[in-house]
């Protein structure tokens, strides 16, 4: 009994300073050593040169942390942090500002701990921000591109097998579903949907590959560098403005095909040019031939010639061939000017100069404003045929 009363006493003893002191020393050791598996890879992306303080500071601002951290109070911690004054912090200043006594509450701890991760991998580093070839890379894959173009592969080859034995089979040429729900039809404008899904439908097989083509030589490269999700934005949107564009000129004609989506990818590689021109021509003339061909005079080019091209033949088409057929080609132009209008704000801009980040303000009203425009028109002009109420499909 009387043994195991003292096992009692000294297990309820309280602890000593010494202790306390042991177990803090622990948790911050821990503490330590989850920052550096944290964080420490982030760091080393940017060199030994570390991260811009204002650059941390414009980011941090535009996350959370200010719910937690004030603005005034997280920029003062992060220049004290800079403990050199050379403008940077690196992974040691980090270190010590989340370490050392004093600095940071319990909360602002937990705060950076849950915030500066994210913004410092979406800061380019320094040595980047004047080579555009740097920012090639495999990491998310580009995967939008060849999603979208499976999905249109699948119902083309849906609906072929549907008109197969009609009077109307899919040709090189021929063969499209105009009792789809998908396609745009204008006398059917209060099926909204039509406005996007009509890039599933093609008129024939030709029309599909070359569309398919298209898209993922040009969708591809922009993945890789300025990655699926803003691809994807541009894509989308392309697609709504070429057949918004459609409906404000060809008040009588139906529209399939993805064209407003593939020349808004061209217009997303001119916006890239444009915001990036500086950058993409960053050793261009020191006689490397793969730098030279992907400079910007070069990729401009390029895209200027394909853009004017198919835009000469799909004029031909229109006009004076009469096998050529109703090609849209204001949707192709409305998918043209949504990827340059649009590229300019969402697609990677790795050194962005003030002016660039205005310019991209006022093409994204434009875009805006167009579809508005577009909006109030279809809903207001008289001049489209009569709507069609009765069921979309057989």
């Amino acid at each position: 009994m009387s043994s195991s009363r003292g096992r009692r006493a000294r297990s309820g003893r309280p602890r000593s300073a010494r202790d306390i002191e042991l177990r803090t020393v622990q948790e911050e050791e821990a503490f330590r050593r989850e920052l550096e598996r944290q964080f420490k890879p982030l760091f080393d992306k940017h060199g030994n040169q570390g991260v811009l303080v204002t650059e941390l500071q414009d980011e941090l601002d535009e996350t959370g942390i200010i719910n937690t951290i004030p603005e005034d109070r997280l920029d003062i911690l992060l220049e004290k942090a800079d403990r050199d004054g050379d403008s940077y912090i690196t992974f040691a200043e980090f270190i010590n500002m989340m370490t050392r006594d004093g600095v940071l509450s319990k909360k602002e701890r937990t705060a950076m701990t849950r915030f500066v991760g994210g913004v410092i991998n979406n800061i380019v580093p320094e040595y980047m921000k004047e080579d555009f070839l740097e920012h090639y890379t495999c990491c998310p894959p580009p995967i939008f591109m060849v999603v979208i173009s499976i999905i249109e592969i699948i119902v083309f080859v849906i609906y072929a097998m549907q008109l197969k034995d009609t009077n109307d089979p899919v040709t090189a040429t021929s063969g499209v579903p105009l009792y789809s729900p998908f396609i745009y039809k204008p006398s059917r404008r209060y099926e909204a949907w039509r406005y996007f899904t009509y890039l599933l439908i093609h008129q024939g097989y030709m029309h599909l590959v070359g569309n398919l083509i298209f898209q993922l030589l040009l969708g591809l490269p922009l993945e890789i560098v300025h990655k699926w999700w803003r691809v994807l934005i541009v894509y989308f949107c392309g697609v709504i403005a070429g057949s918004l564009a459609h409906s404000l000129t060809d008040h009588n004609v139906a529209l399939a095909g993805a064209s407003g989506g593939c020349y808004a990818l061209i217009g997303a590689h001119l916006a890239s040019v444009v915001v990036n021109w500086s950058e993409m021509n960053h050793e261009c003339c020191d006689g490397n031939p793969i730098r030279f061909l992907l400079s910007a005079p070069v990729r401009l080019t390029v895209l200027l010639l394909l853009a004017g091209l198919d835009t000469a033949n799909a004029v031909y088409r229109r006009f004076f061939d009469p096998a050529g057929g109703n090609i849209g080609i204001t949707a192709h132009m409305g998918g043209l000017i949504a990827g340059l209008f649009l590229g300019i704000a969402v697609m990677k801009n790795i050194n962005e100069k003030p002016w660039e980040k205005n310019v991209g303000w006022v093409t994204l009203a434009l875009f805006l404003v167009f579809v508005s425009f577009s909006i109030f028109f279809n809903g207001l002009y008289n001049g489209y045929p009569e709507t069609d109420w009765t069921a979309c499909c057989p």
